[in-house]
């Protein structure tokens, strides 16, 4: 009789590995599908800067204009498609995570954003228009505050010469000697997610 029982148990236990291995699966399954959703949560983007070594930091919005990325100041404001974007993975052997953003209404357009690989700018554009510059990888900081773009949560806002301020990223950190003597300041680009959440704001000042 005891021999039987500790064999029915046997035989229990193994009949409840797939139920255990299915649950595991399933799991797996949904945190894949919960971290998708959470790149595909529809975010703006803000920026903090001082336009000047003795003025406050002010609020910008970043929006898309011509082809590239700039900054919507009260300094220097610039009238563009308000950034309004998600992560989505670039189609390409990289398997980077892209981002992307609506450019225009009427049409509507979806573009992709890079980083132009001769001048650090920051442009928008078709797929095409990317070949051969930086798409990716996209991400978010620990805190899922601000936007970081291959590793690296800096960018830098470089004042054009019609005042309007335009967004630059450069993993050399050489940008400033490069650009000079035009005003660059390294900036945050915050994550104002289009679900009620927000958080703190952290910028930068004229370097």
């Amino acid at each position: 009789m005891a021999l039987a029982a500790l064999g029915s148990l046997g035989l229990l236990v193994i009949g409840s590995i797939p139920t255990v291995i299915g649950v595991a699966e399933a799991i797996d399954a949904q945190k894949k599908q919960n971290a998708q959703a959470k790149e595909r949560i529809k975010f703006h983007l803000t920026v903090k800067l001082s336009p000047g070594p003795d003025l406050p930091l002010q609020e910008g919005t970043v929006v898309l204009k011509d082809g590239k990325v700039y900054l919507d100041h009260p300094a220097h404001p610039v009238s563009g498609y308000k950034f309004n974007g998600f992560y989505f993975g670039y189609p390409g052997p990289e398997n980077h995570q892209g981002m992307v953003s609506m450019a225009s209404d009427d049409p509507p357009a979806l573009h992709w954003i890079y980083v132009d690989k001769d001048t650090g700018e920051l442009r928008h554009g078709s797929r095409g228009a990317t070949a051969g510059h930086v798409i990716g990888p996209w991400n978010w900081s620990e805190d899922e505050e601000f936007v970081v773009l291959e590793n690296s949560p800096y960018f830098f806002a470089v004042e054009e010469d019609d005042g309007a301020w335009s967004l630059y990223h450069d993993q050399s950190k050489k940008l400033v000697e490069k650009l000079a003597p035009r005003k660059v300041a390294v900036i945050l680009l915050h994550r104002e997610l289009q679900l009620g959440v927000s958080s703190r704001m952290v910028g930068g000042k004229e370097k």
